[in-house]
């Protein structure tokens, strides 16, 4: 599920207002498309995921505002990233992330390059 958010001449937003849960999976609202980037929010609930996957094109930072998550790397390794946190994750890098915890977890997401390109992954 993915909500996009038009507002072309804002510059400030509320995240926290912004952010949507699922019951059934991690859920993205995106809140700025731009020639060069896109900004999105996402809502991940306990035992959710975000698929392993890559972008060839663009790197994708990943800013954890409240929770926490079991980041993928690639090769069967991960590692935990909670709020306060940044993750960087450079043109095809594997990431993504499973919320193995007992609170929802909320991240922002920027990418970065001039078209959103998704390549599943292996976690």
């Amino acid at each position: 599920m993915s909500d996009t958010i038009t507002a072309p001449r804002q510059r400030t937003f509320n995240v926290e207002q912004l952010v949507r849960f699922s019951p059934d999976k991690a859920t993205v609202t995106e809140i700025v498309i731009t020639p060069n980037s896109s900004i999105a929010v996402w809502g991940v609930r306990p035992g959710q995921e975000v698929s392993a996957h890559t972008h060839p094109d663009g790197q994708d930072t990943w800013i954890v505002l409240r929770g926490e998550l079991t980041y993928y790397l690639g090769n069967g390794h991960k590692k935990i990233i909670s709020a306060g946190q940044i993750d960087v994750a450079e043109p095809l890098q594997v990431h993504g992330a499973v919320n193995e915890g007992a609170e929802d977890a909320v991240f922002v997401s920027i990418y970065s390059a001039p078209s959103l390109k998704v390549v599943p992954a292996s976690p």
